[in-house]
């Protein structure tokens, strides 16, 4: 025969318990208010949908549509972006904070490596040098390299590197056989 529970002995355990870690009464319930820490803190992973509404998002800046877009709902957007603090709210506005490293190829001192870089400034910049680097390439237009004369990317660990833009160099890693371009960039989560 089974023993009948005491559910109303095991609440007030609860709320006992709870008053000694100096937790609320709404907390101790599991259902704590707003500007009150919650218990347990659901941690929202990253997955493509997620990340895709970050995209939309940084494009649009309206959250409800991004996650909409994404298919997913806006409160688990919205709770993915504050658990990985990518971003936040500024009166009407969205401010975008994302600050994970990106693991990406880069093209300098005369080789492509593999490196981590700092944020979504430093892998934008670098993103848009393999661009320029493709375009060159295939028209042998040098003009698409001036603007990345000077600029450097820092990677994690807070090193600056100078991109390539010797179009010497530039042949040379592409008549080497090597695919320099086929992976953009991989988040490090």
């Amino acid at each position: 025969m089974t023993k009948k529970r005491d559910f109303r002995a095991e609440y007030q355990r609860r709320i006992a318990n709870s008053a000694k870690r100096g937790l609320s009464r709404s907390q101790a319930r599991g259902h704590a208010r707003a500007g009150e820490a919650s218990i347990r803190t659901k941690t929202v992973k990253s997955d493509e949908r997620l990340e895709s509404a970050l995209k939309l998002l940084r494009q649009t800046g309206n959250q409800g549509r991004a996650a909409k877009e994404s298919g997913i709902s806006t409160e688990r957007f919205r709770r993915f972006l504050r658990a990985n603090g990518l971003a936040n709210r500024q009166g009407k506005q969205w401010q975008i904070t994302d600050n994970r490293t990106r693991y990406m190829t880069v093209i300098t001192g005369g080789d492509a490596h593999k490196m981590n870089l700092r944020d979504f400034a430093q892998s934008s910049l670098n993103s848009q040098h393999l661009n320029a680097v493709q375009a060159f390439l295939r028209s042998n237009d040098i003009d698409l390299l001036r603007p990345f004369e000077g600029q450097t990317v820092i990677d994690a660990k807070g090193a600056a590197h100078p991109l390539e833009t010797d179009p010497t160099a530039l042949y040379r890693l592409d008549h080497a056989g090597s695919e320099v371009f086929h992976e953009v960039y991989r988040l490090n989560l």
